[in-house]
């Protein structure tokens, strides 16, 4: 536990909450509009906010996973980047070390991909039956809810292995910079 002096200040605790947050929320603004790019947008945001889970903890992740999502379905126009960045990509990040403290691989698997099947299933309900979205599911009439669900755990799979390779990066680069700044 760090000490009372080590402590992040106040200051510094809304401007990292604030600074990614906001980017994430811009990215998502402005990425969701560029077509095969509103499952890329809340990915990164996801990592942004782990980034302040990472800094600052948990606690101020999942208020910071919260306001991001809350504010994207006001502000966002595309609701598919919104609705996956709420229901799974925002805060998998997160939670993905808890996952991976499971010792058996195929338990830990298992788990994180029913973990990508059950909220991916409910966003795009929620996404064709209450928002209305009904070119999603010809969409899904076109190619096949399971080729899609197949194709989406490939890409959550390989989100989850880009994760694994970016913390130690994170660690090494990435952090003591930002640590720098905080002195």
């Amino acid at each position: 536990m760090m000490s009372r002096k080590n402590e992040p200040g106040i200051g510094y605790i809304v401007s990292l909450c604030g600074v990614m947050s906001g980017l994430a929320l811009a990215l998502m603004f402005i990425l969701g509009m560029v077509p095969s790019f509103e499952y890329i947008s809340p990915a990164i945001g996801g990592i942004l906010i782990w980034t302040i889970k990472k800094q600052l903890g948990v606690k101020y992740g999942m208020v910071s996973y919260l306001a991001v999502g809350f504010l994207g379905m006001l502000i966002v126009p595309n609701y598919e980047a919104t609705i996956m960045f709420l229901f799974l990509l925002g805060y998998y990040p997160i939670i993905r070390e808890y996952l991976q403290k499971i010792k058996l691989k195929v338990i830990q698997w298992v788990l994180k991909l029913a973990i990508f099947a059950v909220p991916s299933v409910a966003a795009y309900m929620v996404l064709i039956n209450l928002l209305g979205l009904n070119y999603l599911s010809e969409d899904i009439e076109k190619f096949g809810s399971w080729v899609l669900l197949i194709m989406g755990a490939a890409a959550f799979v390989l989100y989850d292995v880009f994760l694994g390779l970016f913390e130690p990066f994170f660690d090494k680069i990435i952090k003591p910079k930002i640590q720098k700044r905080m002195r």
